[in-house]
């Protein structure tokens, strides 16, 4: 009699309890004990082919392994691959949202599918547990149609600070700039109300301010240096010297810091400070009002902290 060997065992727990039938098969049972299996509750059909363990328990995960099983095109994205990023400022599902082509027909229940030919496969990757998701870029510009302008913009904010650098946002737009597209105007207006400079084809205020700062003896300062705060989130502050623990934020009012991140820029110096950080901000429209001026007085409290930490 069939019974789960040592590797199908973890394969299984691995895959949060989902299991296929070629999987059953090649550990020796047949399609009569499947069925029984079946019919007995062991095995819950999730999707053609795909089942849960009786008792593994029914969780997101799992109904994302399972959908990523079903069909080898199958894609986790939008809100649902944003939950398993951990993507801020996205609504949170309990459903898989799944990209399939438009030819294909896998799934039993419990998904909610959209249908794209435009998935390559730089758009997605493969996770040790059997999750095929979209990756930060692709799950970004699918979250569009399920969001509003105003959280849209907190997202991509928070896209940019934590997993894809503006050029590929922009490149993912244009790839996948297809009229009637859901969601692609949201992604339209939101990128187009960046600055011209914040545009891939700019210069980057962020770089102005860090190669005027050492013009003006600031030490090479550390682009997007990782800093753990206490509750193990990671921020990458603009310019950093870790020696020191001080760093540099460039905030764009006329983007988002004014808007709507000023209370989160906030709880954010404050979680540095409890880890002995300091953090010198500076605006856009202090920048423009008075470049040279707001870098002489970052200079000087780059001076001041080496000056406090000597003492």
């Amino acid at each position: 009699m069939a019974h789960f060997t040592s590797h199908l065992a973890d394969s299984i727990a691995r895959r949060h309890g989902i299991v296929r039938t070629g999987d059953l098969i090649a550990a020796g049972f047949s399609h009569h004990a499947i069925r029984r299996m079946i019919a007995s509750g062991s095995l819950v059909r999730q999707h053609r082919d795909t089942y849960r363990v009786a008792t593994a328990p029914d969780t997101f995960e799992a109904r994302c392994v399972a959908a990523s099983l079903a069909d080898s095109t199958a894609t986790i994205t939008g809100p649902a691959a944003g939950r398993l990023w951990g993507f801020r400022h996205v609504v949170r599902v309990d459903v898989p949202i799944v990209l399939v082509e438009h030819s294909r027909h896998p799934f039993a229940h419990g998904v909610l599918v959209r249908r794209s030919n435009q998935l390559s496969d730089l758009d997605q990757l493969l996770r040790p547990d059997g999750i095929r998701l979209a990756r930060p870029p692709r799950a970004w510009f699918d979250c569009a149609r399920d969001s509003s302008d105003r959280r849209f913009e907190m997202l991509t904010e928070w896209v940019i600070d934590n997993h894809t650098p503006v050029p590929e946002l922009w490149e993912m737009m244009r790839r996948l700039e297809q009229r009637g597209r859901p969601g692609l105007a949201r992604v339209r207006r939101v990128l187009s109300q960046r600055a011209t400079w914040q545009r891939p084809a700019g210069s980057g205020l962020e770089l102005r301010v860090l190669k005027a700062l050492e013009r003006s003896g600031v030490p090479e300062l550390v682009r997007q240096h990782p800093i753990m705060l206490q509750d193990h989130t990671i921020v990458h502050p603009d310019g950093a010297r870790p020696e020191i623990r001080w760093a540099v934020e460039v905030d764009h009012v006329t983007w988002h810091g004014g808007r709507f991140d000023a209370q989160y820029d906030k709880a954010r110096d404050r979680q540095l400070r409890r880890v002995a950080w300091q953090v010198d901000r500076v605006t856009d429209q202090e920048l423009r009002d008075d470049f040279a001026g707001s870098i002489t007085e970052l200079a000087e409290l780059y001076r001041l902290r080496c000056a406090e930490l000597a003492a």
